[in-house]
């Protein structure tokens, strides 16, 4: 069987970059080193990363939040927002990246948690109110996520976990996932990502959850998020891509991560950030990944295969991979040696 390979995509917003809301302290976010954080996304980077998705037919995950940096519905707007660029940002996600990855919430801000009486921000981030939720709360949470989703057009397949978002009431957030995925969309598979694991070659992502012809797969993602460092070390040029490319595979195919996981025969999970791709504008993130692709295609591309996520699922669900329980000492994102990404 080929090896299957999949990229998460956590973080992209409509416009925003959600990264300048993170590192927010004062009117102007700053890098450790001093430059400071590009606050928008444009149009076009959407478009050159659709055309790379379509020109490699890449596949994995791409989040949407919905409620960017709380700021207000994609379906509406917000205070400043250019409604036909976000009509435009939507349209291309739905026209010309969806079919390849699957679209998922990270939750609904990324932000300050939502309260969804009052429609007004809490004092906590969405991270720290998840944990004390139940799955009581996090349900409507969830629910509400996947609707604004869907009211543009954008069906979610599963969820993304903003942070660590979770972590720390796993059973109940699991349950909050299935019974949400009901209400909104009649889904009976479904998975969600908050996990990551970069050492070793045992694959990770396991069902967690199952009743009857229903599942919940916790997908693992097992290539650490090398980009990030790009991104905060304000790094570009040719030699860099090579240098960073070769983390992920060499150009003969026979070092980096994803070949590690590829002799193995484990299918290799892929995690980067939209604001490490786009770089404060440079993009050498984008640039790393075009070849990354490259590379993968050149040295592979008989023996592996693109999924998406849900594709993924499905399989590990299975029990084509083997495994069915959860294992503990689970290790949720931003806990991996990764920083605080999210």
């Amino acid at each position: 069987m080929k090896v299957p390979i999949t990229l998460l995509v956590d973080d992209p917003a409509p416009l925003v970059n959600i990264y300048w809301w993170h590192a927010k302290r004062d009117d102007l976010p700053r890098h450790p080193d001093g430059r400071p954080v590009v606050r928008d996304v444009p149009l076009d980077f959407l478009r050159r990363f659709a055309e790379l998705v379509g020109r490699w037919e890449m596949k994995g995950k791409f989040s949407v939040i919905p409620y960017p940096a709380g700021l207000g519905p994609i379906t509406e707007g917000w205070p400043g927002c250019d409604t036909r660029a976000l009509r435009d940002w939507i349209d291309i996600v739905r026209r010309d990246i969806a079919p390849y990855m699957d679209i998922s919430p990270e939750m609904l801000t990324h932000a300050q948690a939502l309260d969804l009486e009052a429609m007004e921000l809490l004092p906590e981030d969405e991270n720290e109110w998840s944990r004390h939720q139940t799955a009581d709360t996090l349900t409507p949470y969830i629910a509400y996520a996947l609707k604004l989703l869907d009211e543009v057009g954008l069906e979610a397949t599963g969820v993304t976990s903003p942070w660590s978002f979770g972590s720390e009431v796993e059973e109940e957030y699991r349950r909050a996932i299935v019974e949400a995925m009901l209400r909104v969309h009649g889904r009976k598979g479904s998975w969600y990502f908050l996990h990551t694991h970069t050492e070793g070659t045992e694959f990770r992502s396991q069902v967690v959850l199952r009743e009857g012809d229903g599942y919940l797969v916790s997908i693992w993602a097992q290539v650490a998020e090398y980009l990030w460092h790009v991104m905060e070390a304000g790094e570009g040029g040719p030699e860099v891509v090579r240098r960073v490319a070769d983390r992920f595979v060499t150009e003969d195919g026979e070092g980096g991560r994803l070949a590690e996981l590829f002799k193995a025969g484990t299918p290799m999970v892929l995690l980067t950030h939209w604001q490490s791709l786009f770089c404060d504008g440079r993009e050498t993130g984008l640039k790393v990944l075009d070849e990354v692709c490259r590379r993968v295609k050149v040295n592979w591309e008989d023996e592996i295969r693109w999924v998406k996520c849900s594709e993924l699922a499905e399989e590990v669900a299975g029990g084509i991979y083997g495994r069915a329980v959860c294992k503990s000492g689970a290790a949720s994102k931003g806990l991996t040696g990764q920083g605080d990404v999210g």
